[in-house]
């Protein structure tokens, strides 16, 4: 399986809530990058379905509270069974602003 990547992506674990309808679930991140994320799910999803997802920004290991999620919307481009049979996504951001992108993209330089 070949993923075309715009964007370099950053191995990063971050707590992530998943909002899909009335349901909500959580994961954590495998990697991040502007575009996108690979996410470990509490909860199966489905390719191309949409996605409500907040990111929330760890640091040393305790969510900063002083730093609000990231919300963004998402498509998931792939879905997959992790070798310890979790539930694994890549998903696209969709919907994500010039704001944010340039957050993103100053957090994964400070980051990575």
């Amino acid at each position: 399986m070949t993923h075309n990547r715009q964007h370099p992506r950053v191995k990063l674990t971050l707590s992530a809530e998943i909002r899909r309808g009335h349901a909500v679930f959580t994961a954590t991140t495998k990697n991040l990058s502007e575009g996108g994320a690979a996410l470990a799910c509490e909860q199966p999803v489905k390719d191309d379905e949409e996605l409500h997802l907040s990111l929330f920004l760890v640091a040393d290991g305790i969510e900063d509270e002083r730093t609000p999620p990231l919300m963004v919307k998402a498509r998931v481009a792939w879905t997959a069974e992790g070798d310890d049979g979790s539930q694994l996504a890549g998903v696209q951001f969709t919907h994500i602003t010039t704001a944010q992108t340039a957050w993103l993209k100053s957090f994964l330089h400070a980051t990575g």
